[in-house]
């Protein structure tokens, strides 16, 4: 079954302001961040202090976003191509890691409208594509009789759309926080319940 089916709709991202919009697809990323190709912590945090201090500003003209992003979807390829001969699951994995968040920072560069909030879904999808390579490669268990497709990609479609009320309601809050990311982790758990066993690797 194709990702679109469990794809964000632009009405469901009415209740965000720009902010709300830009903080959602940064969960995305931190959602994903078990695939992070190695030695890329450094980067990866520069990323979401550079989306979370975005959301309360509006673009500059002169925006690192682009060469951000560049890096970031660089790491995930190479790291794609690295493992192909040997965990080519994992590697696309990686790849769609570093994808999810080079499109939550080109979000970053976005003012409010159209192009954000299709910036903010294809963040989403790319997440999303995580799960769907895992169940591909028959790494997630399921009762006998599921689809681990389904499976896996309902369950980050649910926890992507529980973010969106939950920011809704304290995005104001995160502004004057000491650690944006840092109180935009703990706002909520990234996965409702308990995260699945295949998240956590």
């Amino acid at each position: 079954m194709s990702l679109r089916v469990w794809a964000l709709k632009v009405g469901e991202l009415r209740p965000l302001s720009r902010a709300g919009l830009l903080l959602l697809s940064a969960r995305c990323a931190m959602r994903v961040e078990p695939w992070l190709p190695p030695g890329m912590g450094a980067l990866w945090q520069d990323g979401l202090e550079q989306v979370a201090s975005a959301a309360f500003e509006m673009p500059a003209r002169s925006n690192p976003a682009t060469t951000l992003a560049r890096a970031l979807s660089n790491r995930g390829a190479q790291a794609c191509h690295r493992l192909a001969p040997t965990d080519e699951p994992l590697g696309r994995c990686m790849n769609y890691a570093t994808q999810t968040f080079a499109a939550a920072v080109e979000a970053s560069a976005l003012e409010a409208g159209p192009a954000l909030k299709k910036a903010v879904i294809d963040s989403a999808k790319l997440s999303a594509s995580v799960a769907g390579v895992l169940a591909h490669a028959g790494r997630i268990r399921v009762p006998t009789g599921q689809d681990p497709v389904d499976v896996a990609c309902v369950a980050m479609w649910d926890a992507i759309r529980a973010d969106i009320p939950m920011l809704a309601a304290v995005t104001s809050e995160l502004e004057t926080a000491t650690s944006r990311v840092q109180a935009l982790r703990e706002l909520a758990p990234l996965w409702p319940g308990r995260a699945p066993a295949w998240a956590r690797r």
